[in-house]
């Protein structure tokens, strides 16, 4: 039967066949598939990218809304306008202003988490079959994003100081001898999810003039950037932008609680009437309750405090897993050293696939991403993410021997 034929009532039987070509292009992403299974109460997940519950300041938000609902009740309930809450940007546009003091809250732009700031970004830059050029690995998020928009994504390869600037010196070369140009080049700078890497100061700087010598618009997908707690802070590559040419993504979810859904854009002003635009065909506004709670948060000057709780307990985690892994992993097995973030990556010996190895890895109640899912060239088989912020301490002691002991037993 053909796939639009009807059958004996009427029904078309295969209702796919109306889906648009970019629908037929999305992917489920990895990640929250693999949730779905490791929410049982006996595994111990290292997969999700989840805060840890404990920082999440609650007292603080429960007063500053039952506060709000009582004084503002009907603004805080009403629709809002799509660039955000004028309090809330103009409260950011201060709290980042020790990045660049240019910042202004015309620059901003609030956005429903920052998953819609990537899904904007998309939508008002690419055309089917236009280049990104992203790290390798990169953020799956950002592959999800890109892949449905039908863009063709070229990768990178990092080291422990980030993007190769010398192979995308290569890479940009080569492009435009064919005439070709990227649309932007979408980078994760400070504690790489999924990598943990943080991009060095010369290659940023690099990034940039390369971005400035091809014309090409550089996204800084920036969401953990505060959390650092080992190491040198370095420059943000925006608060190095002299030309116009950076946009960035921010977020709450790992500041304060990924429950308000709050992100933010931070584009030239020239890019921001699109992207206002993009985002009213999407949700009209993100919501007015939750960001006239965060702007109260910020103007209260609470958010530098909860930002050290968070450095402080995730630091303990760290040690804790970086520890752990020097106990029990076998010979041959390599990870990162993050200086902040969420997130570290292991690397198996090359003969051996961290995909074929994860039914084995939840029969011994273990989780953990696998490394081809932040790759948009399907490669990556014998890496791994592990993620250190949400499970306890001795969680992390035990998973880390479970998965040792999978891992020895299958080498």
């Amino acid at each position: 039967m053909n796939k639009c034929e009807r059958g004996a009532n009427g029904v078309i039987k295969d209702l796919t066949t109306f889906y648009s070509k970019n629908a037929q292009n999305m992917k489920r992403s990895e990640i929250r598939e693999l949730l779905k299974v490791t929410r049982r109460p006996d595994i111990i997940s290292f997969a999700g990218g989840l805060p840890a519950p404990e920082t999440f300041p609650v007292k603080e938000l429960e007063e500053i809304a039952c506060q709000l609902l009582r004084e503002k009740g009907a603004t805080a309930l009403q629709y809002g306008p799509t660039e955000g809450e004028a309090t809330l940007r103009e409260e950011l546009a201060k709290w980042l202003a020790h990045e660049k003091a240019t910042i202004k809250a015309e620059n901003i732009l609030i956005t429903t988490g920052s998953q819609q700031g990537l899904d904007i970004v998309s939508k008002i830059f690419l055309d089917p079959k236009d280049i990104v050029v992203l790290e390798l690995p990169t953020y799956i998020g950002g592959l999800q994003t890109f892949t449905s928009y039908r863009a063709r994504m070229i990768g990178v390869p990092q080291d422990d100081h980030g993007m190769r600037t010398d192979l995308l010196e290569k890479l940009l070369a080569k492009l435009a001898r064919k005439n070709k140009k990227p649309k932007f080049i979408y980078v994760v700078p400070d504690f790489q999810n999924p990598s943990g890497v943080t991009m060095s100061l010369e290659r940023r700087k690099a990034i940039l003039e390369l971005a400035y010598k091809h014309e090409i618009p550089l996204v800084e997908d920036s969401p953990y950037r505060d959390l650092r707690f080992a190491g040198q802070s370095l420059p943000a590559i925006y608060s190095l932008d002299t030309e116009n040419q950076v946009i960035v993504l921010g977020t709450f979810s790992k500041l304060l609680c990924p429950g308000l859904r709050l992100a933010w854009i931070i584009a030239p002003v020239e890019w921001m009437d699109r992207m206002i635009v993009a985002k009213q065909g999407m949700d009209l506004c993100s919501p007015s309750f939750t960001q006239l709670i965060v702007a109260e948060f910020l103007k209260r000057g609470l958010l530098s405090h909860q930002i050290e709780g968070i450095r402080k307990l995730y630091a303990r985690k760290r040690e804790v897993m970086l520890a752990a892994l020097k106990k029990h992993m076998p010979k041959g097995v390599k990870w990162t050293q993050p200086e902040g973030g969420l997130f570290l990556w292991v690397k198996l010996p090359k003969r051996m696939s961290a995909t074929k190895l994860f039914p084995k890895a939840v029969e011994n109640k273990v989780a953990y991403v696998i490394g081809p899912a932040f790759h948009c060239n399907g490669k990556g088989h014998n890496t791994m993410r592990i993620n250190f912020s949400y499970p306890s301490e001795q969680q992390i002691e035990e998973g880390v021997k479970r998965l040792a002991r999978m891992i020895q037993e299958n080498m």
